[in-house]
């Protein structure tokens, strides 16, 4: 076989696998909507505060995700002249566990625009580049969850990557399966 049909067996296995290991047959379409705070670290600057809110549309196990993101401005250690903010949005893959006593785990893997902007005169700094994802998640009530993500979002546009941490309370998803509240 060619190098293409042996990636496209391999991740087509792959995928059929994840699927048949994940609530495959539990659940039906569903939505979900949240709220977040976070925080953003790019390389050699501050750390700023991030809130965001969050649309997506899971079906066993799987979910496509979109979040959006805003920051309040943060001072540098390089210039205390020159702060900046962080806007964004990422539109990516998440998989989830199956829910095992109310917990589970996330991977997800997202395409990601980040914005820069600085409040001396310099123009916005645009970036895009992927996200990758790793989460803990808990049921909190009959429809509504917390999850805790630490996203790595890696761009041809920084020598360095950007690190966020972020905790998301969200409503809506999959039907609670487990004991009653």
């Amino acid at each position: 076989m060619k190098l293409k049909q042996s990636l496209l067996t391999i991740i087509t296995t792959f995928v059929i696998f994840m699927s048949a290991n994940s609530q495959a047959g539990r659940q039906g379409i569903s939505y979900f909507y949240g709220v977040g705070l976070g925080v953003v670290a790019p390389a050699d600057v501050d750390i700023s505060a991030t809130g965001s809110v969050m649309f997506g549309v899971e079906e066993d196990g799987w979910a496509l995700e979109a979040i959006a993101y805003s920051s309040l401005e943060a001072g540098t250690d390089i210039s205390t002249t020159r702060d900046y903010s962080v806007n964004g949005n990422q539109v990516g893959l998440a998989y989830r566990t199956i829910e095992k006593n109310s917990n589970w785990y996330k991977i997800k893997i997202s395409n990601t625009d980040m914005d820069f902007d600085f409040s001396d005169n310099t123009p916005t700094f645009v970036t895009s580049g992927n996200t990758y994802t790793l989460g803990w998640g808990m049921r909190t009530s009959r429809d509504s969850r917390l999850e805790i993500d630490y996203d790595y979002y890696d761009s041809s546009d920084f020598s360095d990557p950007v690190h966020m941490i972020s905790a998301r309370y969200f409503w809506g998803g999959s039907a609670y399966q487990g004991k009653s509240f």
